[in-house]
């Protein structure tokens, strides 16, 4: 509506507009009644966008998890001999003097001991025959590994191999028709797409974790000789090391191996190896056969 005056009349009426202005007009008007009235829709349609996303996470982490593995080693440390002090002194010695210092001048030749250093991480079967990939420091001088399924059942795990370059490793278990998980086209992935991380952080099995690709072809990280990294921010901690990544195929696009934090937890910044390269790499190790006298230094 404008004002309108004419002579010594004045009243309010209509707008004459052009031709364009009535078009836009009426533009307007027609989008104000689909906001209004269509909202609903556009609001169902976003729940059902949701939805069907939601169903994805959960397909891929039922078809994932059953080959996704727990492994735990245990390494036998030897501890050269003990301090010839008083438990009393010895303790208040330690206060001004390096450890150094101490076995130096006061351990006692043949009182050495021993002890049990545990450690653990992730893995996945990628073979049914019991063919399992994981991290190579995850298993790096380890005297006993031992794989533990989804199914809670337990496997004395032999080293195939490990490529220190790249810190990929492949165990065997004895058995066959394991449930597993195929390797993926690490190539097509892009900046932006959905992935999933799986594994065990701090012990707690089969944790399933979202999150896109932030970036691909990471390098000079000073983590690895090789480095061709995918950056991930899906929740990756101490214990998923091995783990696998995947797509919303379910399919393995990488192995999960280091985090860039300043607290030693996730901080968003991940990176995995990709599956082209662990491809590689394994067309190599399952060409050997495992001996139970190899240990995980064993290199391919």
């Amino acid at each position: 509506m404008v004002r309108i005056e004419r002579g010594d009349e004045c009243y309010f009426g209509p707008a004459r507009r052009s031709f364009p202005e009535r078009v836009l007009y009426v533009a307007c008007l027609l989008l104000a009644v689909v906001v209004f009235y269509g909202s609903p829709v556009l609001a169902q349609s976003s729940v059902s966008g949701l939805r069907e996303l939601q169903n994805a996470f959960r397909e891929i982490s039922r078809k994932v998890k059953p080959a996704v593995v727990n492994v735990s080693t245990i390494k036998v440390v030897d501890v050269p001999g003990t301090m010839g002090l008083d438990p009393f002194f010895e303790d208040h010695f330690r206060q001004f003097f390096p450890e150094d210092f101490l076995r130096r001048f006061f351990s006692q030749p043949g009182r050495g001991s021993r002890y049990q250093q545990h450690g653990m991480g992730s893995g996945f079967i990628f073979d049914p025959r019991g063919y399992i990939l994981t991290s190579g420091h995850v298993i790096k001088g380890a005297d006993q590994i031992q794989v533990t399924l989804g199914d809670k059942k337990k496997y004395a795990a032999k080293v195939v191999g490990i490529d220190p370059r790249t810190d990929i490793a492949v165990l065997k278990i004895p058995g066959s028709n394991f449930p597993y998980v195929e390797l993926g086209d690490s190539d097509r992935l892009q900046v932006g797409d959905w992935v999933l991380a799986i594994g065990n952080p701090f012990g707690l099995v089969q944790t399933v974790t979202s999150g896109i690709v932030s970036a691909k072809g990471r390098s000079d990280m000073g983590i690895l000789d090789y480095e061709d990294f995918i950056q991930t921010d899906a929740a990756i901690n101490p214990g998923n090391s091995g783990g696998p990544l995947v797509d919303i195929d379910g399919r393995v696009v990488g192995m999960n191996t280091a985090i860039l934090s300043r607290s030693g937890g996730y901080m968003g910044i991940g990176f995995a190896i990709p599956s082209n390269l662990i491809k590689r790499v394994v067309s190599r190790a399952t060409a050997l056969q495992p001996s139970p006298k190899r240990k995980a230094e064993a290199h391919f």
